[in-house]
């Protein structure tokens, strides 16, 4: 009797305890989660998250993997030449892309199994390195601005394509007036600008013009006393240029030559051929002294193209936009969206001052540039800027 009566008091006693027990263990409908519970879940959505991240990258280097193929096989195909211009923006997509990737995993604390990720970096990083190493985006930083002292004799060059159909003569007077450059080389000019442009001649008197009915027309405006100039027509395309000579005195210690070009522009007929030929004429006019040489113009070249990198070698020059900015001319108003195909070049011992574009004219469809070069002083040239598109030093022995 008395076992009997103490299970019953140790019967209950047990059962509540046990209930008690039960009760703490189990989470409340109402509660939140174990920490062991959240953690799982956040794996899961991390691990989705990055499922997805991966298919939607990869997706996004296609276009760059395309670029890379069609680097490698252009030489016989017009569409693909045409399409070489746009290896810049690729290489800025695809940088921000594995930026965004290595942020992404970062924050995931690099769960993802290793092959899994060997797989996902050698996708982004293959198109991505060959790209920059040959579209150099690095070189649209503004680095070069690295010299204090001022210009002994500051020597200041525009270069515009007016468009063969901009006829706003008003405007395109007030556009060059802003420039305020010692020489203005005006491109695809017809007899029609001539006219209308009639009253530039009273602050560029020394000036040359040779206007055509087709876009090759092209003028030189220079307030420059002294200035000698002389039309070209090379090569078995007939391409126009002109040269000038700007003399020893005030704007240089010793003569500057000048050559102001407009080359044929790539088109599905396999143009892009002439044009080539083209620059290796001017890269001939440039050798052919041993003067400071510019050329200037709308060459319809990127330059990243192989055609404007054997140019840039053979002759020796100075591409100034390097260093200083991208400096997109067309078409005209789209900033980075657009490309970079006039340019200002220029022989090592000229010490590059200033490089800009812009436009004011919705009428053309390039945006204008202008440099300006000291011609009183050799240049001691920053290393960046010395350095033609292989890396070697320009005019080397």
């Amino acid at each position: 009797m008395e076992r009997s009566r103490v299970s019953e008091r140790r019967g209950p006693k047990r059962f509540s305890e046990c209930c008690e027990t039960r009760c703490l263990s189990k989470p409340s409908r109402s509660g939140s989660m174990g920490p062991k519970t959240k953690a799982k879940k956040e794996r899961r959505c991390w691990t989705a998250g990055l499922g997805v991240w991966f298919t939607l990258s990869i997706l996004a280097s296609i276009p760059a993997w395309a670029a890379m193929y069609v680097h490698r096989n252009w030489s016989d195909n017009s569409l693909f030449e045409m399409a070489n211009h746009t290896h810049w923006h690729f290489a800025l997509g695809m940088l921000c892309v594995c930026l965004l990737d290595v942020v992404l995993r970062w924050l995931n604390h690099w769960r993802a199994p290793w092959i899994s990720r060997t797989l996902h970096a050698a996708i982004l990083l293959i198109p991505t390195v060959y790209l920059c190493a040959l579209a150099e985006p690095w070189t649209a930083l503004k680095l070069a601005d690295w010299r204090t002292d001022k210009p002994t004799k500051p020597l200041s060059i525009a270069s515009w394509n007016v468009f063969i159909q901009n006829h706003e003569f008003d405007t395109i007077e007030k556009t060059i007036e802003s420039l305020d450059a010692d020489v203005v080389l005006l491109i695809e000019v017809t007899p029609e600008h001539r006219k209308g442009l009639m009253t530039l001649d009273k602050k560029y008197p020394y000036s040359k013009w040779s206007p055509r009915s087709n876009t090759q027309g092209l003028a030189i405006l220079s307030r420059i006393p002294g200035i000698k100039f002389q039309e070209r027509i090379t090569g078995p395309s007939q391409m126009l240029s002109l040269e000038a000579v700007i003399p020893k005195g005030d704007y240089a210690d010793e003569p500057i030559r000048l050559l102001g070009v407009h080359t044929a522009s790539p088109n599905r007929n396999g143009r892009f051929r002439v044009r080539d030929e083209q620059l290796l004429e001017i890269a001939s006019w440039v050798q052919q002294s041993d003067l400071e040489s510019i050329v200037i113009g709308d060459l319809n070249i990127t330059p990243w193209s192989d055609g404007f990198g054997r140019l840039i070698r053979q002759a020796g020059l100075i591409d100034t936009r390097r260093y200083r900015g991208f400096f997109a001319t067309w078409p005209c108003g789209l900033g980075v969206v657009g490309i970079p195909i006039d340019h200002a070049l220029v022989t090592p011992g000229l010490r590059v001052i200033d490089r800009e574009s812009g436009f004011t004219n919705i009428d053309s469809d390039h945006q204008w540039i202008r440099m300006c070069v000291d011609g009183g002083t050799k240049a001691d040239r920053n290393p960046l800027d010395s350095r033609d598109d292989t890396g070697k030093s320009s005019r080397s022995p």
